[in-house]
């Protein structure tokens, strides 16, 4: 039974579904988002529990006011605002000792410094050189379409910190750090660390990552009351200028008639036709699990077949705790930091331990991130009370939840070794990579950024070379979700470029107060 017809239809109401739905229909198309579960926002997913706020997937945001859709969709005005650690990332050393990265890259050099003045040195010229890597190519090129590699490396010739950025980008993360000299163990590993607690592998030949991985995250946000406020945000702003949601429903099938993509079925029969579909689901999801067979050409079968998922997942131990909770390290700064690291002390305890995960070998934890929200945010737990998340990269098992309370148990025994809180655990909750799976289903085998980062499946070429611009083959559908470039993590760009060239593709193009 057909229902109403729509400009364009998208599947899924994660951050970049909202983002495209809401784009198109602040320009004027007619616009129905689709999505299985009971609420939008995907991985930006706060639970409330007896006054304590978890985000249980998305937390950090690395672009946020920097993301064009803050202003276009007038995010600020739907409430959500943004909150910035002064310290950003601390690590504690069992000696006393620690290291400490602060929005002021002066300040983090002399933290560098206490260990190492020749790697302070060196931080301070590698910081120098990136900014016009970031202001003049990487966040740019996050909002426009990708260009084939060989043409990127050509458009780089333009100017120096054109050339510089091609100059590491085929570097490892660790070659990199070769490069600028670093020598320090310590300050080694903590450099590593950014990319790393991401599941990147640090011997990829993805060195142009690194820039946004070091410098973005020195300049990384919470969203003041939780991930979902964003979501929330963009919901408000589709609905606002007249969107339509349909939730509990999943889809079950895109419509074809001659190949060309005209609508989607849903679980309950319901059948809506469309000139456009976005589609913000995983590959196998889009091409094998909801299109004809004969729809979709080989080439692009085979490139689906071949998606590499990321062998690295998440684990999240969420404690509510009646105490206080402070580090035994000497510099207080580390209680105001947004992340704490702690558990390696050196590069090779990173190395090693990353050896150990990707062998299956990650049955207790040895390297936490944690972030105790409420020290920035009051409004994430009850008044006297602390949050504490910490997060673990780990291997993906899928039985993963019955050695779930051990794993946990871990976590707080290393805590307990770096940090003073001896109070009642009033909630505790976990998150596996098989709760990330089976609740946010495009992410198979807890794949948080919706497939492996590696060099055959980035840039121009994620998810392939037909669909990294979002349009495909198959007529009349676009891709918009983190499997298509750039990626994941909450940077506001799939979501962004799907719409932009959905709207072309409508007459309806949308606008851009940030990108010309």
């Amino acid at each position: 039974m057909t229902e109403e017809n729509y400009d364009a239809i998208v599947i899924g109401a994660g951050p970049n579904g909202l983002m495209a739905a809401a784009y198109l229909q602040k320009a004027g198309s007619k616009v129905l988002i689709c999505e299985r579960r009971h609420e939008t926002g995907g991985g930006l997913n706060t639970d409330e529990y007896f006054g304590y706020r978890l985000n249980l997937h998305a937390i950090y945001h690395l672009m946020a006011e920097k993301m064009p859709a803050y202003e276009d969709l007038g995010l600020k005005d739907l409430s959500v605002r943004y909150i910035y650690p002064e310290v950003i990332a601390a690590f504690p050393f069992r000696d006393g000792s620690s290291l400490v990265f602060t929005r002021d890259p002066e300040e983090t050099a002399q933290s560098i410094a206490f260990f190492s003045e020749a790697d302070a040195d060196a931080f301070r010229a590698m910081w120098t050189e990136f900014q016009p890597m970031l202001d003049e190519w990487l966040i740019p090129m996050t909002y426009e379409m990708p260009l084939p590699a060989v043409d990127q490396m050509v458009e780089f010739q333009v100017n120096d910190s054109g050339n510089d950025l091609a100059h590491i980008s085929e570097m490892s993360f660790p070659e990199l750090l070769d490069h600028y000299g670093f020598e320090n163990e310590r300050v080694r590993m903590a450099l590593l660390s950014f990319p790393a607690m991401w599941g990147t592998h640090l011997d990829e030949p993805l060195g142009f990552l690194f820039p946004l991985y070091l410098c973005r995250m020195m300049d990384a946000a919470l969203v003041k009351g939780g991930s979902h406020r964003l979501s929330s945000g963009l919901f408000r702003s589709l609905l606002k200028d007249g969107g339509r949601v349909i939730d509990e429903y999943a889809v079950t099938d895109i419509l074809t008639e001659g190949g060309k993509a005209v609508g989607v079925r849903l679980e309950d029969g319901r059948e809506f036709k469309a000139d456009a579909v976005i589609s913000t689901l995983n590959p196998e999801q889009t091409f094998i699990d909801l299109l004809p067979r004969e729809d979709v050409p080989d080439g692009l079968m085979q490139s689906v077949e071949s998606w590499e998922w990321e062998d690295r997942s998440l684990y999240n131990l969420h404690l509510g705790i009646d105490s206080s909770y402070t580090y035994k390290a000497k510099d207080e700064r580390i209680n105001q930091a947004l992340i704490t690291f702690i558990g390696p002390e050196t590069e090779q305890d990173l190395l090693d331990h990353l050896d150990r995960v990707d062998a299956g070998e990650d049955t207790e934890a040895e390297w936490l991130h944690i972030t105790v929200p409420n020290v920035h945010d009051k409004t994430m737990c009850p008044p006297g009370k602390n949050l504490i998340r910490a997060e673990a990269i780990v291997g993906y098992d899928p039985e993963w939840r019955d050695r779930s309370k051990a794993f946990g148990d871990s976590a707080i025994a290393l805590m307990k070794e770096f940090a003073d809180f001896e109070g009642n655990v009033i909630l505790r909750r976990e998150v596996t990579p098989v709760d990330i799976e089976e609740k946010l289903t495009t992410m198979k085998f807890g794949s948080f950024k919706h497939g492996a980062y590696n060099p055959l499946q980035m840039g121009y070429l994620r998810p392939n070379d037909e669909c990294s611009c979002s349009e495909t083959p198959i007529e009349g559908l676009f891709l918009g979700g983190a499997s298509m470039y750039p990626g994941g993590m909450i940077l506001g760009a799939c979501g962004f470029l799907a719409a932009s060239t959905v709207g072309d593709y409508l007459q309806k193009p949308i606008t851009s107060l940030k990108v010309e």
